[in-house]
């Protein structure tokens, strides 16, 4: 039954990092005057990629901790 908990705080940690990718992509173009998407991109790519590797990270081991606690519960 942890693992279904551990599960849920690892697609926690996912949906905040994820979400603050592009909340500070957002946050960097406030100030410009043109809003395009290859303007947003260009703001992506100054996101580290240290950030995508977390998030995705924590996807990947949220879908993990569900898969064994789901078999774990119908034991």
């Amino acid at each position: 039954m942890k693992k279904l908990y551990v599960s849920g705080c690892c697609f926690l940690v996912f949906a905040i990092v994820f979400s603050a990718k592009y909340i500070s992509a957002s946050i960097l173009l406030a100030r410009s005057d043109s809003v395009s998407v290859d303007l947003f991109r260009g703001m992506l790519d100054m996101i580290p990629l240290e950030v995508t590797v977390v998030y995705l990270l924590f996807l990947i081991m949220g879908i993990l901790f569900l898969v064994l606690g789901l078999k774990e519960k119908h034991k």
